[in-house]
């Protein structure tokens, strides 16, 4: 069965690639047999072309910036470093997990799988059996942990702190020898550790002698580092999030440290390529074309970052560049409650450029402050340190201010904001979704939530996006959170809008488009459509049309489904892990979040279950963080459609 999948996916991948991506792939595979034999043969990726050039240009300090940290963020980031300092690690499922002396870092610390260390490109990082989940391996292998330490340090100046940055950086040196093991899999990770090491060079600029070692060893890390992204960076399909965390790698490994004689052409290359992925990547209303909102916030940071740097150095982005990056900014805002809470739209593996262990609301509130307060002063360390302790003035942002009206339409990437008393007591926010499934071809980080909403009353989230959970350890629940029955839509016949490929393909994408859009001084009115049920034998086609009532805060939710037969329908919602769900008649249910509460009328037409936390039929889960679910409540309506129905949702501020 297994085999049999595998052999399906293959023949689905293959599909999706151009000829220009196959012969590249093979080209792929020559550059690594080729590396392979000259290791085997005792050769290791050389040092010998560092080549010390003069720096024209003067890198950015911080020190001065981390005099206006808060005590309250100090004293969480040094708790930080002494975790760090004791081994322990709390990430994704982990809390404070002890890692032993040394640290193992070919270990998933989840499963306790220790991966074989050989040549990279020999190890099937998908194979759980062999490797675990290879998101842990990677994530303690992203250094992450190094830069709290390095705070810790700068806020202290205890040189236990930066004993151990040397410790850990030299332990990781000697266990992952140019492209052995699976931390020298893939270039997104080696484009994290690039930039992990620049900060970290950023924030301990006093030391000097101190730091000869950790000199010395990064010599020639990254000069391999480097020369691995440039070889084998994301191309063609695969060019989605981690080619821009790749490129972002190679630009600021090369500001910091122009040691080579590719250094200066390494700078360039990825800066071009970062501004053209800018553009193939991003929507120009500031949708990510991935469809995914960490994903959005992850390349944000990157391109954020990347861009403050050169500026920084007089090497400045274009105004297009930043333009774009003020457009995703805007949308962020727009999407996000008074609050902070934003719908987890696709995939998110809760990777962060700076991993001060905030959280997905905490991150994009960081990034909308910086959007929303340019001209002021930036004290958060996040957005000190995206900026490289720059001020946001002196940076191409620009103010994002709420809209007035109602309505806010990002056409380009299909989302719909309708909103009453924005930023008030009784804020009412809906964001509708009539976009695409995500990035073509593969639509990897997509999920099957075509005319799907989020909801949220008073600053408290009522209906939600579940999240991810998981990729590649459990494929059952890996298709339940990217499918249409984990979002607040309608499935019919039990199948997905969209037909699954493998674990990051679509083979065939619903198509969604918007049907219509209004707004009057009292109400609001969208509309949207979708294809993805045309392909059944009795061809189905789904309009969903909203209503919103700004002075009730009511929102109408009308469902028509057009076809000549007979289907099973489900309409679909999800609520908040802190929401508690009372049925008050058949289909009358009160839902409680907090001193809000919502009336919610179901048509009577349906028979509703509710779940909470069930295994058979999976329903009532949310993921917050990756590798990490918890019960919440799920109404399922089902019904019986016979010809074209139309079945009516309404939603009502008590």
């Amino acid at each position: 069965m297994i085999f049999q999948q595998k052999q399906e996916w293959l023949k689905y991948r293959f599909q999706s690639m151009k000829t220009r991506e196959v012969i590249s792939r093979f080209a792929d595979v020559g550059r690594h047999l080729v590396l392979c034999a000259s290791l085997e043969g005792g050769q290791r990726r050389p040092s010998t072309r560092a080549k010390i050039l003069e720096c024209t240009y003067t890198l950015p300090k911080i020190d001065h910036q981390l005099n206006r940290v808060s005590a309250l963020s100090q004293r969480s980031i040094i708790a930080m470093g002494d975790r760090c300092l004791d081994h322990r690690a709390s990430f994704f499922s982990l809390s404070n997990l002890p890692l032993g002396d040394p640290i193992d870092w070919h270990r998933d610390y989840s499963s306790d799988i220790v991966c074989p260390v050989k040549y990279s490109g020999l190890i099937n990082s998908r194979d759980t059996a062999k490797v675990g989940d290879v998101k842990y391996t990677w994530e303690l292998n992203r250094l992450q942990q190094l830069v709290p330490l390095a705070l810790a340090w700068s806020f202290t100046e205890k040189a236990t702190y930066w004993m151990e940055i040397e410790k850990q950086l030299l332990s990781w040196d000697k266990s992952n020898q140019f492209m052995m093991g699976v931390n020298w899999k893939s270039p997104l990770e080696a484009g994290v550790r690039l930039i992990s090491w620049a900060y970290v060079s950023l924030l301990t600029s006093g030391l000097q002698k101190s730091r000869e070692v950790f000199q010395n060893v990064l010599r020639q890390q990254i000069y391999q580092h480097q020369y691995f992204i440039s070889k084998f960076y994301s191309k063609h399909s695969s060019a989605n999030n981690h080619l821009i965390g790749e490129m972002a790698g190679l630009y600021v490994g090369a500001v910091f440290w122009p040691w080579y004689r590719e250094s200066a052409s390494w700078r360039l290359f990825a800066r071009q390529m970062l501004i053209d992925e800018i553009v193939r990547q991003v929507e120009p209303d500031g949708v990510g074309r991935e469809r995914a909102t960490e994903y959005q916030m992850f390349v944000l940071e990157l391109f954020l970052l990347v861009g403050a740097l050169g500026g920084a150095i007089g090497n400045p982005f274009p105004d297009a560049y930043w333009n774009r990056i003020n457009r995703m900014l805007g949308f962020l805002a727009a999407i996000s409650n008074r609050t902070g809470d934003l719908p987890m739209f696709g995939d998110g593996d809760s990777g962060q450029v700076i991993n001060l262990s905030d959280t997905m609301n905490e991150r994009a509130s960081a990034l909308i402050k910086i959007s929303k307060f340019p001209a002021g002063d930036n004290t958060d360390l996040r957005s000190q340190l995206l900026l490289w302790g720059k001020p946001a003035k002196e940076t191409p942002l620009s103010p994002v201010t709420s809209a007035n009206r109602g309505v806010e339409s990002f056409s380009d990437g299909g989302y719909y904001v309708l909103a009453a008393d924005r930023g008030g007591e009784n804020e009412f926010v809906v964001v509708f979704d009539a976009g695409a499934l995500g990035l073509p071809p593969l639509y990897a980080h997509g999920h099957a939530d075509a005319l799907s909403f989020w909801l949220s009353y008073g600053g408290k989230e009522f209906f939600i996006d579940p999240g991810t959970y998981c990729y590649q350890t459990s494929p059952h629940w890996r298709s339940y959170f990217r499918g249409t029955s984990a979002h607040n839509t309608v499935r019919v016949d039990g199948q997905d809008q969209s037909v699954t490929g493998g674990p990051f393909l679509w083979r065939e994408a619903a198509r969604a488009q918007l049907e219509h859009i209004e707004e009057t001084d009292d109400l609001i009115d969208v509309a949207g459509s979708h294809d993805g049920y045309r392909r059944l034998l009795d061809p189905v086609t789904h309009t969903r049309a909203l209503r919103l009532y700004k002075r009730s805060r009511g929102l109408v939710i009308s469902d028509d489904l057009v076809c000549q037969g007979s289907h099973d329908v489900e309409l679909l919602y999800h609520f908040n892990e802190s929401c508690h769900i009372q049925r008050l008649a058949t289909g009358d249910f009160e839902v409680t979040n907090g001193e809000k509460r919502l009336a919610i009328r179901l048509d009577p037409r349906l028979r509703v279950e509710l779940y909470r936390g069930s295994d058979a039929p999976i329903f009532g889960w949310v993921s917050r963080t990756f590798a990490v679910k918890q019960p919440c409540f799920t109404l399922v309506a089902r019904g019986q459609l016979t010809g074209s129905m139309r079945f009516q949702t309404e939603i009502s501020a008590l």
